[in-house]
């Protein structure tokens, strides 16, 4: 957020938007929130459209967007909305006391959402009825349509249900979509059935995969008339048509939480990665010692580990950032159960998965990899990557061996633009 609002203007902003809650002046938040819209620079072109998107904001949600706009000629306008916004108003209708104050200090959480009484939810929903009535109008004679990115942003719900009663389109443009098949399940019986509701706010849905469509119609069995499967559009930015002819020399690792994957019960709860993360470790430790190398590590920018002090100096570590420019630029990536590892296999880079555990059971819990990039010893994957450096490559790799991998999971790119076109169209 600090590339669009200072803190100074971010705070004035949620104050005004706090005075408007407690005093019910819908019409002066639904101001604020004009004001409060935005544009990232892919989007700062005036197109003069009879259709706006008001994206809730997640900044790993915005490539997919950036990718279809541009591939679409900017048929459409976009406007960009806070979701912090939508946290502050539900905190003015949660069961707690409340203030400003311990707003900053105590923001509101999933379990204040489902504890939240009928009282406190009508209201909360009546509020964002008359504050998006007030927003539209705004936008004289245009049609609105909202899209967020997951439907368990539950501070979300009750803008989704205003909505709904201003005949406003709520579009599901779905983006996690990296799970093996045992986590999808596991995910419709920890998470999903607890926000079935939802769905119903949701006059369209987009997915990247088979796997999350089967997922949401067994969520809401009225979601196959809303779905579509329409692919990954970001999977453009791996697509390097030019050939590089070279020895690799820049190893990637992209980080992993330990338990990524694994289903969260009492049967597991002993389970984890640690020994092929920590292997992973040793591994690049012991190769930068090789000068020839340039060695990085990618950390997920919510990343809580503390491996710092076990890694050498010459090894550079990396939290802010898309994967993606890191991806491009290596030529050997080290990857687990994520997307990123997927648009390795994408992008032509030689790609490796590391499966130490001495407990083989934990291979269901990996993603549907092919076999021959799984390394169950560390010794053969650190022979592996010295082999690599000593010969050249046309770069990127033939992906085709990965195809049904990549298919699987970030689905199919044919006539990506036009799918999504529809999806953008239909009300």
């Amino acid at each position: 957020m600090k590339k669009y609002f200072s803190p100074i203007n971010k705070f004035i902003l949620h104050f005004l938007i706090y005075i408007s809650c407690n005093f019910n002046m819908p019409i002066f938040c639904a101001f604020l929130i004009k004001l409060s819209l935005f544009k990232p620079k892919y989007f700062k072109k005036k197109i003069k459209s009879k259709k706006i998107f008001i994206v809730l904001y997640r900044e790993i949600g915005i490539r997919d967007i950036e990718v279809i706009h541009n591939s679409a000629g900017s048929k459409f306008e976009f406007l960009f909305f806070k979701r912090s916004i939508t946290k502050l108003i539900l905190y003015c209708f949660c069961n707690r006391k409340k203030s400003f104050i311990d707003y900053l200090k105590n923001p509101v959480t999933i379990k204040d959402y489902f504890i939240q009484n009928s009282n406190n939810k009508k209201n909360h929903e009546d509020f964002w009825k008359n504050v998006v009535f007030n927003l539209k109008k705004y936008f004289d004679n245009k049609s609105i349509n909202f899209i967020t990115f997951n439907y368990t942003y539950f501070a979300e719900a009750a803008l989704y249900a205003g909505c709904k009663s201003n005949n406003l389109p709520v579009k599901l443009w779905h983006k996690e979509a990296i799970q093996t098949d045992l986590d999808a399940e596991q995910e419709i019986k920890k998470i999903g059935y607890k926000f079935q509701h939802i769905f119903k706010y949701f006059t369209s849905i987009s997915v990247y995969n088979e796997l999350a469509k089967k997922k949401f119609i067994k969520l809401d069995s009225s979601n196959v008339k809303k779905i579509s499967v329409n692919g990954c559009p970001r999977l453009k930015d791996y697509v390097i048509k030019k050939k590089f002819y070279k020895k690799p020399k820049t190893i990637l690792f992209l980080s992993f939480d330990s338990q990524k994957g694994i289903i969260k019960n009492k049967q597991n709860k002993n389970l984890s990665w640690k020994i092929s993360y920590n292997k992973i470790i040793k591994i690049l430790n012991e190769l930068s010692n090789n000068q020839l190398l340039n060695i990085i590590i990618k950390k997920k920018h919510n990343s809580i580990d503390t491996f710092n002090d076990r890694i050498d100096k010459r090894i550079k570590i990396f939290k802010s950032g898309s994967a993606e420019r890191f991806i491009n630029k290596a030529d050997i990536i080290i990857g687990h159960n994520s997307s990123a590892t997927i648009e390795g296999l994408a992008s032509g880079k030689y790609v490796m998965v590391p499966f130490f555990e001495n407990n083989l059971k934990l291979r269901k819990y990996l993603l549907n990899f092919d076999d021959d990039i799984i390394y169950t010893s560390e010794k053969k994957m650190k022979r592996t990557i010295l082999n690599l450096l000593s010969k050249k490559v046309f770069f990127p790799l033939n992906s085709k061996k990965h195809s049904k991998t990549i298919r699987y999971y970030l689905g199919d790119s044919n006539n990506i633009t036009k799918k999504y076109l529809n999806f953008l169209n239909k009300d």
